[in-house]
């Protein structure tokens, strides 16, 4: 109280009024007055002189407007004008709300097809548990390839199958566009990047270039997908800037001059050694070896997660490659090892992965744990999905990186379903990256001859007829039709023109 009667100061006289803090009052309480100043009180004007004293004013300079200022009365204050307010956030027209719905449902539908593809691994691989034999597991992975194939078809506007006999309502359809970032592969940057700054070539590759399709626009979860690790690839890899010495070429030499294959821990059920060392030789058109499995203290070294991602406990890639590297023939060029084991990279951030090649090592490690979840191991679709990851990153192993040039096999993937849907071959400036290599690397001398890319590529389509894998060895036959400029003859198609008919 005394405090209070020191801040109203010595003449208040209103009482001290006591008051909860938390039971509301009538009226206000009072505002306490303002603070005395600490600067001294103003005198107070001196009186004017008698007017006798006055002495005479002076004339002023604007008589007339004296006596109009001194009537001017004061001017109230203005109040403060408003603040203004920020603009406003214009309005989306109905356009732009149905694109953005549209975008969101395209997500979740990739979502979806996600989590059906996990359901349907989900279900081949408990009826192998189950003792479910390859005839029953490939009936459950034909009737799961016929849903999909029917989903996929009512996605693309296709009309849906007559319900007694009644015709389907109302027209088709149309399928949306897919949008998305799209690899610049016109004729244009295409003859770029196979021709600046690269000596000609015979025979000339730029015939084949109609042989492979268009990259499609990159999808949310694709690999040149927004915020993918395929982001870094957009700009590609040209001839001129693979030539470019530096440390991403890699050549073989006299002496170092083999591929070493190695099976690494657990590869039961992989392919046979022999059909893999045999793609690798015609691939590469050089000398593959099958390389002695490391021994079992070298595999105790290898750092493993033992949580896994679903399919085991994974090795660590680094780990894996610098044993692997350790245990290198004197005469290799690169080492590539394979496992029927999952994969991972945890110091990269990477929970998975089908395959890493260390360039600075020539070491290449693989695995085809993800491969067989829904075909049997016998298939010629699951030595396609081994062939390819193999050859993809044995190519990496030569300084070749992702392309965006054309779909080919060495585009890269964030999923089985996009890394499918390539070719079993390389697109013209791969496969050039690969010709000038060994040209400049003359493994057997001066008199080394160039390569033969026409007896490569009958090589390979030979390899997929004997493996069953009949669309890449018709796709080969394109290419060699391009190649020579002449048609190509179809085994099947003229085993059926010298069939009787029936």
């Amino acid at each position: 109280r005394r405090w209070l009667a020191r801040r109203r100061g010595p003449h208040a006289s209103a009482p001290y009024e006591r008051r909860s803090l938390h039971m509301p009052t009538s009226k206000p309480p009072a505002k306490p007055p303002a603070k005395p100043s600490a600067k001294p009180p103003a005198k107070p004007p001196a009186k004017p002189p008698p007017a006798a004293a006055r002495p005479p004013a002076k004339a002023a300079r604007t008589p007339a407007k004296a006596p109009q200022a001194a009537a001017a009365k004061p001017r109230a204050n203005k109040p403060a004008a408003a603040p203004a307010k920020p603009p406003a956030t214009p309005a989306k027209s109905p356009d732009e709300v149905a694109a953005d719905l549209q975008k969101t449902l395209a997500m979740m539908d990739a979502l979806m097809e996600r989590v059906g593809d996990a359901a349907d691994k989900a279900a081949v691989r408990l009826a192998v548990s189950m003792g479910a034999d390859e005839a029953q597991v490939g009936a459950l992975v034909e009737r799961q390839a016929e849903a999909k194939a029917r989903k996929a078809a009512a996605q693309k506007g296709q009309p849906p199958a007559a319900q007694n006999g009644a015709p389907p309502a109302g027209p088709p359809m149309p399928a949306p566009k897919k949008k998305g970032w799209q690899a610049p592969q016109d004729a244009k940057t295409r003859e770029k990047a196979l021709k600046d700054g690269c000596p000609p070539c015979a025979p000339p590759l730029e015939r084949c270039w109609h042989c492979f399709p268009n990259l499609p626009p990159a999808g949310a979860w694709d690999w040149l997908g927004k915020d993918q690790p395929g982001v870094r690839d957009r700009p590609g890899q040209p001839i001129k800037r693979f030539l470019q010495p530096g440390p991403h070429r890699n050549f073989p030499t006299r002496v170092c001059r083999k591929i070493y294959l190695l099976p690494l821990g657990d590869v039961s059920g992989a392919p046979a050694p022999e059909v893999l060392t045999e793609l690798l030789r015609l691939w590469f058109c050089l000398e593959v070896e099958r390389m002695k499995p490391l021994p079992a203290k070298a595999l105790a070294a290898i750092e493993r997660d033992e949580d896994g991602c679903g399919y085991g406990a994974q090795i660590e890639c680094p780990s894996a490659q610098k044993v692997i590297h350790a245990h290198k023939p004197r005469d290799a060029f690169i080492v590539i090892g394979y496992t029927m084991e999952d994969l991972c990279n945890s110091s990269s951030g990477f929970g998975f992965l089908f395959g890493e090649a260390n360039l600075d090592l020539s070491i290449g490690l693989f695995s085809f744990a993800r491969y067989a979840d829904d075909v049997p191991r016998s298939s010629p679709r699951f030595l396609r999905r081994c062939g390819m990851v193999l050859c993809h990153e044995a190519s990496h192993l030569f300084g070749i990186k992702h392309c965006v040039y054309a779909s080919c096999v060495m585009n890269g993937s964030n999923h089985l379903e996009e890394s499918e849907s390539r070719p079993f071959a390389l697109c013209p400036v791969d496969l050039r990256k690969i010709q000038l290599t060994l040209d400049q690397a003359k493994v057997n001398g001066k008199d080394t001859p160039p390569v033969d890319l026409l007896a490569r590529q009958r090589g390979l389509v030979a390899f997929f007829d004997a493996h069953g894998l009949v669309d890449d060895a018709r796709f080969g036959r394109g290419l060699l039709s391009a190649l020579t400029g002449e048609p190509e003859p179809d085994p099947e198609g003229a085993e059926a023109a010298a069939a009787p008919p029936p």
